[in-house]
């Protein structure tokens, strides 16, 4: 049914179960869009819910009978930008978490402790990307990947050893703290949510969402798609095929 769009598409190489092994799909994620189509008639689609796990063709197999149809979902979805934002299985999900979040979060206790300035010398004096950092009491040491001011902390990876908070940590630049806490990277703080639920950056009696609660929640809401209405799909193809044309 929709071979006949796939020869002009090219292909791109997508790792679909994050384990470096990568598959070639349709590179259909230019995000063509068909909203002006499927607006003229709310009826035009309606919604589904992900089995955990399901590959996109899998889905489409099962709503269409037509495995190749899966690209349709990445065109009604704004949230689906290429197939690595599909709702991942628990086992890809914490694959995923482990390799995004892999260093070391050590907080201190004040900004001016990641990052401060001197006004009487005009001169600045931070951690700087990519520096060794080391805890000569612990023999821990790590590399920065991430400086956060914000949150008073810095992010380390290629660690070794085991940080903790009972000494100072020093880095070639001279900078130095006493982290206030040590965490794996996946239990830092992402953001903060009030009494309402609303995203915050205040600390102060709010909510603690950490990186890995907010990847399951962002990977939870990815499972609840729209989705072409069968009796729709050869208007909404015919009017690809005029896009693509253009």
């Amino acid at each position: 049914m929709a071979q006949g769009f796939f020869k002009h598409i090219p292909n791109i190489n997508y790792d679909f179960m994050s384990d470096g092994k990568f598959y070639q799909a349709k590179d259909l994620f230019r995000k063509v869009s068909v909203w002006s189509y499927l607006q003229e008639g709310i009826s035009g689609y309606n919604y589904y819910r992900i089995t955990s796990g399901d590959r996109p063709d899998v889905t489409a197999a099962t709503l269409y009978g037509d495995s190749t149809l899966y690209w349709t979902f990445f065109l009604v979805n704004e949230n689906l930008q290429d197939m690595n934002d599909w709702p991942k299985s628990q086992t890809l999900l914490h694959r995923y978490i482990a390799r995004k979040y892999s260093g070391t979060v050590l907080k201190a206790s004040s900004s001016t402790d990641i990052v401060s300035f001197n006004h009487d010398t005009n001169v600045s004096s931070k951690f700087l990307m990519g520096e060794k950092v080391t805890q000569t009491t612990t023999d821990a040491y790590g590399f920065v990947t991430k400086v956060d001011p914000t949150h008073n902390r810095i992010i380390l990876n290629s660690v070794v050893g085991t940080f903790d908070t009972s000494s100072v940590v020093g880095s070639d630049s001279e900078k130095t703290f006493t982290p206030s806490s040590v965490v794996a990277e996946k239990d830092a703080v992402h953001h903060y949510t009030d009494s309402d639920g609303l995203l915050t950056t205040v600390s102060t009696s709010n909510t603690v969402v950490t990186n890995e609660e907010y990847e399951r929640d962002l990977n939870d809401e990815k499972h609840l798609i729209r989705y072409i209405e069968p009796k729709y799909m050869g208007d909404v193809l015919d009017e690809f095929k005029e896009i693509i044309r253009d």
